[in-house]
């Protein structure tokens, strides 16, 4: 079994080391908060006292402290944490942001020596919320909340980006509700893209639903900054990539050839979940979206409950002339008729992929592995063993990692090949001797 990740966690001050210890504990994480003053006093050697942990919690007390002093702390503390060493490391802040936030977030990125950072404030059940990047206490803005007059830290904007600027001048991009409505596919993906422009990405965060997602996006960052909230998600998150890394399986068939129409067949009959999507769509162009959505939804749904989906397109040869026929309809010839559906498939194979956290395919068809390469932008493929004659499983590196692979021309391959090749991809090929 997957070890769980070890997160470092370093907070300013108290309440808020103990509020996120809480929040792991609650997901199955062991967790224990050390006072970064006492450390020293005590001479505590944090690698002994972390046996054991897997949620590291280190109080620098710095909130109140001047920003070069806070930075000297927030150094320190994530120098030790370093040391353990954690998978991921979190700057828990108060969550109205009062404090050194600029100074301790920017501090904890040169050390860490990472370019970007997630931030997530939001607190849904202790009534903060952020939208379009508005940060709210029970539902009033900040400025207007009782953090507008506080004795130290007045609040007087409610912007999350403008409240960072007065403190960091790195750059800072925003994931918005509306971002999180279109799924996790859209998110990571538009994530991504702001890793490359900015220092920080916001989230947006209206309730719970928003949180659970939002951890599935960060589940594999390096660092997070921002309140508690997220460790009563990440727990979940991780665990729901790890598993699904280590057993769902996604199978993707385009070929029209009688080899592959047999193996279907044979899946079918052995009880594995099977979807067959409807080609004769795919010019439909109003209403593809929602198909391709629909059946994205549809495949999650059996990898969720059997840990396995074949999704195949339609080769009954009544619905192929039918296709062919809407696809002449609209000036496509049946070449561009075969990408258009390849696209589409490969569409749902990456949601389904990202969303599910799979990382064990395999493929049946030429120009659909042709597709799908391109599509996960599988850039290198090492040869781990041949499975039947001229079909190896393969270990494949890509934008969503490590992929255990299987593509296989159409015509090849026994009636019961793709059930050998789901046996293949689901052994532990980290174990194998790679040629």
């Amino acid at each position: 079994m997957k070890r769980k990740k070890r997160i470092g966690v370093v907070a300013d001050d108290v309440t808020g080391a103990n509020d996120i210890g809480i929040m792991f504990q609650k997901g199955g994480y062991r967790a224990a908060v050390f006072p970064l003053g006492l450390l020293r006093a005590c001479d505590c050697d944090l690698r002994e006292e972390a046996e054991g942990l897997e949620v590291i919690i280190i109080d620098t007390d710095s909130r109140l402290d001047r920003p070069e002093d806070a930075r000297k702390k927030v150094r320190k503390a994530t120098e030790l944490l370093m040391t353990l060493p954690c998978d991921m490391y979190h700057n828990k802040t108060c969550s109205v942001f009062r404090g050194n936030i600029g100074a301790e977030f920017d501090e904890m990125q040169d050390v860490l020596g990472v370019s970007c950072s997630m931030v997530i404030l939001g607190f849904p059940e202790n009534g903060r919320t952020t939208v379009d990047g508005i940060h709210y206490v029970y539902g009033r803005k900040l400025e207007e909340s009782q953090f507008r007059n506080d004795p130290i830290h007045k609040m007087t904007t409610s912007s999350l980006e403008e409240i960072l600027h007065r403190q960091s001048a790195r750059p800072a991009g925003h994931i918005t509700w509306r971002d999180l409505d279109q799924g996790l596919v859209h998110v990571m993906e538009k994530k991504e893209r702001l890793k490359k422009q900015c220092s920080y990405v916001i989230f947006d965060i209206r309730d719970q639903a928003d949180l659970r997602l939002s951890a599935l996006a960060v589940a594999e960052e390096k660092n997070i900054c921002g309140s508690s909230a997220i460790g009563e998600e990440l727990p979940w998150a991780i665990a729901r990539r790890q598993s699904g890394r280590r057993e769902q399986t996604l199978l993707l068939a385009g070929s029209l050839t009688k080899q592959s129409i047999a193996q279907i067949r044979y899946m079918k009959e052995k009880g594995c979940p099977v979807l067959e999507f409807p080609t004769q769509e795919i010019c439909a162009e109003e209403g593809l979206e929602k198909t391709i959505q629909a059946w994205t939804k549809a495949a999650l749904r059996k990898m969720q409950e059997k840990g396995i989906c074949l999704l195949h397109t339609a080769n009954a040869p009544e619905a192929v002339e039918e296709t062919k026929r809407r696809g002449a309809a609209h000036g496509l010839s049946d070449e561009a008729v075969g990408k258009r559906i390849s696209g589409v498939m490969c569409r749902i194979a990456r949601s389904v992929m990202e969303e599910s956290g799979c990382r064990k395919l395999v493929v049946a068809g030429g120009d659909t592995s042709a597709a799908v390469t391109e599509a996960l932008k599988i850039y290198r493929m090492d040869m781990i063993r041949e499975i039947e004659a001229g079909i190896p499983l393969m270990r494949g590196r890509s934008a969503l990692g490590d992929i255990d692979l299987v593509l296989k021309s159409g015509s090849f391959g026994s009636e019961a090949f793709l059930e050998k090749a789901v046996q293949a991809v689901r052994r532990q090929v980290g174990e194998e001797q790679v040629e």
